[in-house]
């Protein structure tokens, strides 16, 4: 904090801009791709936004931003720029709301998630959320790639499949455990037959996820303690559980799926379950956050409203 009320002191000259402003108004030109854009959150002019970066990349010694005139880009020191701006903007919010009313749900929130689990969990029940926390602002970022969670500013980062980082700086909240089982629609059924055992889906025209880096997600199915792994192919593939959910309602393929995802499928007869018997080992969920936020009231009431995930249960 001490950099920052030094830096402030230079740049806040008779007719400049402090520190703070500059960072808030950075973050805004980033997060528009425009300084059009930030010009209009920040009900500034043009050309004042444009000052302040002038005298923000003045002052730092480096350029963040690269205009050309179709496109803005943002440098390597930009991005640096950026997630250092995003945690002090944060961190003077979250002084705030800690000298105010600490029983006051407010600040904002940034959540991260995969565009499947945000998408089906997430995204329904933020509206009753926020309606009840008139003082929350959520940040949803839907993404089907690791992040870094302090680098970028995450607050929180919700995954499945791995376990949660090894360190004392993240903590984790376990969101729902679940299990991959196997579905295709009765259209598919009627013509290709049910496969009876796990190796019979091998010679089935599958739906195949792919991690962000391109690698296979491995049909693991367990019964008791009996395990077999499938090497299935396809000739779709992507990393959207949700994309192979729509592909095999429509009898695309056979899909490995999250029971979360597809209960209501099933109850509805829109897909239906192969080799019942057999799934996946438990696969836990986990909400990871930063843990200088453990007790914050605005991460306390996101997972709150996270405490009830769909299961095949609630449907069936």
């Amino acid at each position: 904090m001490q950099l920052i009320l030094a830096s402030q002191t230079r740049i806040a000259e008779p007719g400049g801009v402090d520190l703070l402003a500059q960072m808030a108004t950075f973050v805004r030109i980033v997060d528009g791709s425009s300084l059009s854009a930030a010009a209009r959150a920040q009900r500034m002019s043009l050309p004042a936004v444009s000052r302040q970066l002038r005298a923000l990349e003045t002052e730092l010694g480096t350029s963040l931003i690269v205009r050309s005139t179709r496109r803005l880009n943002v440098t390597d020191a930009g991005r640096q720029w950026y997630a250092h701006c995003v945690r002090v903007l944060r961190e003077i919010d979250e002084a705030r709301a800690t000298v105010g009313n600490t029983n006051t749900v407010r600040g904002t929130l940034v959540v991260n998630a995969s565009v499947t689990f945000g998408t089906v969990v997430i995204v329904p029940r933020l509206a009753k959320l926020v309606d009840r926390h008139p003082h929350l602002v959520i940040d949803l970022r839907l993404e089907d790639r690791l992040v870094d969670v302090v680098g970028e500013g995450i607050d929180v980062a919700v995954r499945a499949g791995s376990l949660p980082p090894d360190s004392t700086a993240f903590i984790a909240h376990p969101v729902v455990t679940m299990n991959r089982i196997v579905v295709a629609s009765p259209r598919w059924i009627r013509k290709h037959g049910t496969p009876r055992e796990p190796p019979q889906l091998a010679h089935r025209d599958a739906l195949v996820q792919v991690t962000p880096a391109g690698t296979v997600v491995r049909w693991q199915l367990r019964r008791g303690d009996d395990e077999q792994i499938v090497d299935v192919h396809g000739r779709i593939r992507t990393h959207a559980p949700i994309a192979l959910r729509g592909l095999a309602i429509d009898g695309a393929g056979i899909a490995y799926l999250p029971d979360w995802l597809v209960a209501t499928d099933l109850a509805r007869g829109e897909l239906r379950r192969l080799v019942p018997e057999w799934s996946s080992s438990p696969i836990t969920a986990w909400a990871i956050y930063r843990a200088e936020l453990r007790g914050a009231p605005r991460l306390l009431a996101f997972l709150g409203a996270m405490s009830t995930v769909p299961s095949m249960a609630d449907a069936v």
